[in-house]
């Protein structure tokens, strides 16, 4: 009989990705695929750059499946500490879909006013003609020639 030989295991150590890094670079730069870079999917993450996260539309998916906890990296693993940061990456979209919210209300109440004013004040017409001082400069050249 052959003397059995032990051959030492070496174990690779698991690389989970963090959450958190995902979640913020999925929202930050996710359009360019560097969140699909991190987690190991080179080839994926080439292909959402060219196309620019799908014009959005891959960009909006993954963000979903990091958020929720579904997406995985190239091994397979789940991302590290998600149980404990889903509510922290759900408050953080809660605060910027309302600050961005507001920041278009506010935007189109401006513009709506601008727009009004600018109908009001005699619009394109005002500004063909020449407006006020068009016809001032006009009353001075006339009241010239009276002399």
């Amino acid at each position: 009989m052959d003397p059995v030989v032990e051959v030492p295991v070496v174990q690779v150590p698991n690389k989970q990705r963090h959450f958190l890094a995902v979640f913020f670079l999925s929202f930050m730069w996710g359009a360019f695929g560097i969140d699909r870079f991190y987690l190991g999917k080179v080839w994926t993450g080439i292909l959402k750059l060219i196309t620019f996260g799908g014009l959005g539309f891959w960009t909006v998916i993954d963000f979903i499946l990091i958020v929720s906890g579904a997406m995985r990296d190239k091994q397979g693993n789940e991302m590290l500490d998600y149980d404990k940061y889903k509510k922290f990456a759900n408050r953080t979209i809660l605060f910027f879909a309302l600050g961005l919210g507001l920041i278009i209300l506010v935007s189109g109440i401006s513009l709506i006013l601008s727009f009004s004013q600018f109908v009001q004040g005699g619009g394109l017409e005002k500004i063909i003609n020449g407006g006020d001082q068009t016809n001032s400069i006009n009353q001075l050249i006339n009241s010239a020639q009276n002399y």
